[in-house]
């Protein structure tokens, strides 16, 4: 197997996250990241936005200013959850070859918060892209024990094989790709 340079892993897991349906903004830096993560929210006139335990995503939450409900994540119930518009998780791992997301069960409380608003912004490390699936599942912590694949927003079909998108999960999935700053 020909193993691409980094830079042609970034920009093959961005195409193949685009193909998939999802939206990608590059940022560099916490600062260019909330900057981002505030429009990505606003374009999708998400109010009610609820955020994993990840101390990054907390940190980015806690400085979207006016204009937003923080939805506190250990206080929510299931049907709270569904009311909320968006989710805000980061993900461990990303796999250039389909532009999937992995998110492990051990890093963060993120499962449902991937699953269920209608909006799920994700942050990436640029660094943090592996060409395969093999790659990733490789990189998993032992101590999950449970991960999510995510490649784009939901879809299902229905008898006549018509897809349809977000009946069963997030309408909408922005990833912020964080480069170092």
């Amino acid at each position: 197997m020909r193993t691409q340079g980094s830079q042609g892993v970034r920009t093959r897991f961005t195409e193949e996250l685009a193909a998939a349906g999802a939206q990608c903004t590059v940022v560099c830096g916490a600062a260019e990241a909330g900057r981002a993560l505030a429009r990505t929210l606003a374009g999708v006139h998400a109010r009610r936005v609820v955020g994993s335990d990840a101390p990054l995503v907390q940190r980015l939450l806690h400085a979207l200013g006016d204009g937003f409900v923080l939805e506190p994540l250990d206080r929510l119930s299931r049907d709270e959850l569904f009311a909320c518009d968006a989710g805000v998780t980061t993900a461990q791992w990303g796999i250039a070859e389909t532009g999937t997301l992995v998110l492990e069960s051990a890093r963060e409380k993120s499962r449902l918060l991937s699953l269920v608003p209608p909006t799920h912004v994700v942050l990436l490390s640029a660094g943090c892209i592996c060409e395969s699936l093999g790659d990733a599942l490789a990189r998993v912590s032992v101590a999950s024990h449970a991960i999510t694949l995510i490649t784009g927003p939901s879809r299902t079909s229905d008898i006549e094989l018509t897809p349809v998108v977000g009946v069963h999960g997030p309408q909408t999935l922005h990833v912020l790709l964080l480069e170092e700053a």
